[in-house]
């Protein structure tokens, strides 16, 4: 059965438990719309979205109708995630721009409904005519406490466009939970390597417990702004903002913030020069 407003209640007195995603994206780099479901309307303890819905932004409902959940439970991030399950399993998709031939990684986070039979919950991916299956146990997840956990799948694009989609292979009103989607690859309009012998690499060592370094490359004396995104898109650190001689640089990230120390979790090291932004994930462990 769904979860009842009576365990929602204890939610104050519980921890709220969240697991970073280990993969990346941000504003500048998630090909995703809306990764979190918070573009939508108000859904109150939750929102039945029928099949074909576009009510959630950059998403359409497939299969059967869907969960828009809001104080139904704790979400993984922000404040609304998505039961796969309205009275049937449902699903939801996305289109976006891909590179023919090029490699992408798609994260996200995946829970179930509490306090439902059985406890195991599956979810389906697929991407480019690829697919993969994924597990949750229910067993020590509760409505204060999910225990969203981080799952990746990779896909090869087959053409210009690509459309994901998450559904639950579960029968009946109840199945998994979905949160926080991320895909980072090449975007379509940037053919690989024609950045010139402008680089940015992936920070050292990631993840990292405090600090890491970041080394770019630029082809001529120029200027650069390299910062920290966190996943709402909001520049938290600015690391270097200067004219630098061509060559190969690498600055380091202390893991300090506007406000104090980053706490751990998922960022993006931004990197912006000659009319081109780059973007590395950057993962900070506890």
């Amino acid at each position: 059965m769904k979860t009842s407003t009576s365990f929602r209640m204890m939610r104050s007195a519980c921890p709220v438990i969240v697991v970073a995603i280990l993969a990346a994206g941000s504003a500048a780099a998630n090909l995703i719309e809306n990764p979190s479901f918070e573009l939508g309307p108000e859904p109150g303890e939750a929102m039945l979205l029928e099949v074909g819905s576009t009510a959630i932004t950059g998403w359409v409902v497939t299969r059967n109708a869907i969960d828009y959940c809001g104080t139904r439970w704790e979400h993984a991030q922000g404040q609304r995630s998505l039961g796969l399950n309205g009275a049937n399993p449902g699903g939801v998709a996305q289109t976006f721009a891909t590179a023919p031939g090029e490699g992408y990684d798609v994260s996200f986070l995946i829970a179930g409904d509490s306090f439902s039979t059985p406890a195991l919950k599956h979810l389906r991916v697929t991407a480019a005519g690829q697919s993969e299956d994924y597990e949750f146990d229910i067993t020590h997840s509760w409505p204060w406490g999910m225990a969203w956990i981080a799952k990746t799948f990779s896909f090869t694009a087959n053409s210009g466009s690509t459309t994901l989609e998450f559904y639950s292979l579960d029968t009946g009103d109840t199945g998994p939970a979905l949160d926080s989607v991320v895909v980072d690859g090449p975007p379509a309009n940037v053919p690989p390597g024609d950045e010139g012998s402008l680089a940015l690499e992936s920070p050292y060592p990631n993840p990292a417990p405090i600090a890491c370094s970041i080394a770019f490359t630029v082809p001529a004396e120029s200027p650069v702004r390299l910062s920290v995104i966190d996943m709402q898109g909001r520049e938290i650190s600015v690391l270097a903002h200067r004219t630098y001689a061509p060559g190969r640089h690498v600055v380091p990230w202390s893991g300090e913030i506007a406000g104090g120390r980053a706490r751990a979790g998922i960022y993006f090291i931004r990197f912006a020069s000659l009319g081109t932004t780059l973007v590395r994930k950057a993962v900070i462990t506890p």
